[in-house]
């Protein structure tokens, strides 16, 4: 719990981008409860870190400032998980299909990762934002249908999207019949999503409607984070032209549950 120790309320500011103004936390996190699910949809591993590292760490303060008021000690953390996109190895006419559909990888900007999702191989940048255990991280097919999917199945409440990851924007990719290679969500999955997601947050927007900005603690522990991405990855970030080091900013564009629902209604039945 190294956050809990090292970050405050007061390490956070929240504004508006189009005006600068700043605004309290609950413009940002309305109706705050510290048993939020808060889940972060990562089509590659890097995605999440890279853009909701500041919002993990916003929202896992609140959650430890619940805990403080208690006055009581303990040993907790908040519920956040991270969706990670999965990249299976392909088959080819020497490898079984079979076995191929076993060796699930790790989609991330170096290509894919074939190593297992533990803090010793791919999941230390996540349990250093406190998304932690390893039971709290998560692979899916990186199309919308699979990744909002998995977002029902774990009962979130507070999620975070990147904006490009939605039907309209993504075709599903499909099987040699034709169809869905990952099936539709039924329709009652749309309803309890709606009573079930607090809010939704996207990220990589073109229009943010808040942002974020950090003190010097929180640049610490994101620049761990950061460090424990793979090798592979951070050379890759690097000859991207990436920045190798926090920013202490981010910022998103907060979107209705029901704006996002219809953004999503081609995952869904009829």
């Amino acid at each position: 719990m190294h956050t809990s120790q090292a970050l405050r309320s007061s390490h956070f500011e929240y504004q508006r981008p189009e005006s600068g103004k700043r605004v309290a936390f609950s413009a940002f996190c309305a109706d705050y409860h510290d048993q939020d699910r808060v889940g972060v949809v990562s089509p590659q591993l890097e995605d999440g870190i890279l853009h909701t590292a500041y919002a993990l760490l916003a929202l896992t303060t609140a959650f430890y400032d619940v805990q403080r008021a208690s006055g009581s000690d303990f040993f907790i953390y908040p519920q956040h998980f991270a969706v990670i996109g999965q990249d299976p190895l392909e088959a080819s006419p020497t490898r079984d299909r079979t076995d191929s559909a076993d060796r699930i990888g790790i989609a991330s900007c170096a290509g894919r990762l074939d190593l297992t999702l533990d803090e010793a191989g791919i999941g230390g940048a996540w349990a250093w934002l406190d998304v932690w255990p390893a039971s709290n991280w998560f692979t899916a097919p990186v199309t919308p249908a699979a990744m909002l999917k998995k977002v029902f199945d774990l009962h979130i409440n507070r999620l975070f999207w990147p904006q490009d990851l939605t039907p309209k924007r993504r075709q599903e990719p499909a099987t040699e019949n034709g169809d869905s290679a990952h099936p539709l969500l039924p329709d009652y999955a749309r309803r309890m999503l709606k009573t079930r997601l607090k809010s939704v947050y996207y990220y990589s927007s073109s229009a943010p409607t808040v942002e974020i900005c950090a003190a010097q603690p929180a640049d610490d522990i994101v620049q761990l984070s950061l460090d424990r991405l793979p090798e592979a990855v951070r050379q890759a970030l690097e000859q991207d032209g990436h920045p190798a080091r926090p920013h202490s900013r981010e910022s998103y564009r907060q979107v209705s549950v029901d704006d996002f629902l219809e953004e999503m209604a081609d995952c869904f039945t009829a």
